[in-house]
């Protein structure tokens, strides 16, 4: 899905979200688009953070955190901008 929330507003976002965690716990593995760092930290169990093309990491939040050399706790914002 390319950002599957562009244009929602909070209420039509959330359901959209809690749509896809139903799809996700029923087995299926969803690839999204999207820029909105803040919106890919609450969706995503994975990451694959691209930079000019380029993969700059692959992995869990936790994960990437690690590889960033940043505190546990940090968010996905920080994260890709350490790692791009």
């Amino acid at each position: 899905m390319d950002e599957p929330f562009d244009g929602f507003d909070l209420r039509q976002t959330r359901e959209v979200m809690n749509l896809l965690r139903s799809e996700a716990v029923d087995g299926r593995t969803l690839v999204l688009s999207i820029h909105q760092l803040a919106d890919a930290q609450r969706i995503c169990d994975r990451l694959v953070l691209l930079s000019a093309g380029l993969v700059k990491g692959v992995g869990t939040l936790a994960e990437l955190t690690v590889a960033a050399r940043l505190p546990i706790g940090s968010n996905l914002e920080e994260v890709f901008l350490a790692l791009a």
